[in-house]
């Protein structure tokens, strides 16, 4: 994304403001949560332990991209 669309989207009110702020927060949240999730899985010695922390991650993960994909139609 360049700096041109970044600078005249932002420069615009969101459609939905109580909506971005929502994948916003998602974003964030899911983000600290996959860190946490990943000192786990390093620290962990167990396989079904590590596919649990793994899967969750993941999880998370499809739940960031599809907020991002949000947050991209919402600007």
């Amino acid at each position: 994304m360049g700096l041109g669309r970044f600078v005249s989207s932002r420069l615009l009110p969101s459609e939905d403001p109580i909506s971005e702020s929502v994948l916003e927060w998602t974003v964030k949240r899911n983000s600290k949560d996959i860190r946490q999730l990943m000192r786990w899985l390093e620290e962990s010695d167990g396989r079904k332990e590590r596919l649990i922390f793994m899967n969750r991650a993941l999880d998370l993960m499809d739940e960031i991209q599809h907020a991002l994909v949000r947050l991209d139609e919402l600007r």
